[in-house]
């Protein structure tokens, strides 16, 4: 991605973080994923999205819902 697009879309390294952490976050992160069992990674995606859907307001999660299951 060019430096322009990702200026604009918000996507800047941190200043505070030497290049190189990246690449290693971004490797470590891979491996431990590829480590991980179906029902490990599984359980971290649903406490991850669970977490967000609760930061959500009400409102917004009953959007999402009916937007999911328009019969109910």
């Amino acid at each position: 991605m060019s430096k322009i697009k990702e200026h604009m879309i918000g996507y800047e390294t941190s200043d505070w973080i030497e290049e190189s952490a990246h690449v290693m976050v971004d490797e470590l992160i891979e491996y431990q994923v590829y480590c991980m069992s179906l029902s490990e990674l599984t359980s971290r995606v649903a406490k991850q999205m669970r977490d967000e859907y609760y930061s959500n307001s009400y409102t917004d999660m009953t959007q999402k819902y009916n937007e999911a299951f328009p019969n109910e």
